[in-house]
């Protein structure tokens, strides 16, 4: 389940819990309300015991709904609040995709998902923003943050549903594609490197030059984040090894083994 998803489930369970909560508390209004007045009109002629009784019910409804409404609305108020506030914990304060805690946790969990599956597949990309040093130190850190801003709207387009996205900090950014297949990951790390060198970025007059190398790993077993991410990065080295703006691209067949760095 996708975090979006997951987001609109909670919502609706809390919704359900709001309506639990007002039905609840009127109905433990109305039964309070009429256990005393039937213990004051108890020995009152019938006349005034109904009216006693319709009393009872009457005042509760009438208060008491809207009461509980007004916390309903609060309770919800705080409810959009918490989801706002964990959302934004999330969120990388710049780019508007995953943190990296938040990258790393969403992928383990879809990773653990994934045992499940018969078959289960997918990839990750690795990437970083070549010679970005330079951006800063010739155009200033403003258009530097624009840089990065730009790769992070690329990055968002090139997810699908259940794909995630996060910038582990500086100019390198992951991508976790859940269920691609060899094919459709390496195009799709292909399609992204083409789509930031054609980002047109000025700095005045000066047009600025955006690449990014990429490292991508497609699997068909489940294995620990760290090692996949090991592995891309292994592949962004040799990236950036053989002249940047480029991808490098390694596929894990199922029975395939892993070394990786302690």
């Amino acid at each position: 389940m996708g975090e979006e998803a997951a987001q609109e489930s909670r919502g609706k369970r809390d919704a359900w819990k709001l309506v639990s909560i007002n039905v609840a508390g009127v109905t433990l209004c109305v039964l309070v309300s009429l256990a005393f007045n039937a213990v004051l009109f108890w020995h009152s002629d019938a006349a005034v015991f109904a009216k006693g009784m319709i009393s009872a019910v009457a005042l509760p409804l009438l208060l008491g709904i809207p009461l509980f409404l007004y916390l309903s609305l609060q309770m919800r108020n705080l409810s959009k609040l918490n989801a706002h506030l964990t959302d934004s914990a999330a969120r990388d304060g710049l780019t508007r995709l995953l943190n990296r805690g938040a990258f790393v946790s969403q992928v383990t969990a879809k990773l653990a998902e994934m045992e499940q599956l018969d078959a289960p597949r997918g990839a990750l990309l690795v990437i970083d923003a070549d010679f970005f040093k330079l951006i800063n130190d010739r155009h200033g850190h403003a258009k530097g943050d624009e840089a990065l801003c730009q790769i992070a709207a690329a990055i968002g387009r090139l997810t699908r549903g259940g794909d995630l996205a996060g910038r582990l900090g500086g100019e390198e950014f992951a991508v976790f594609l859940y269920g691609s297949s060899p094919t459709a990951a390496r195009a799709a790390a292909e399609r992204l490197r083409s789509t930031v060198e054609g980002i047109e970025l000025f700095s005045g007059e000066e047009r600025v030059s955006l690449t990014i190398s990429v490292g991508a790993v497609h699997f068909r077993e489940v294995l620990p984040f760290s090692t996949f991410y090991q592995l891309a990065d292994r592949m962004l080295y040799e990236a950036k090894g053989n002249g940047r703006n480029r991808v490098e691209f390694e596929h894990l067949s199922a029975d395939a083994s892993v070394e990786v760095a302690a």
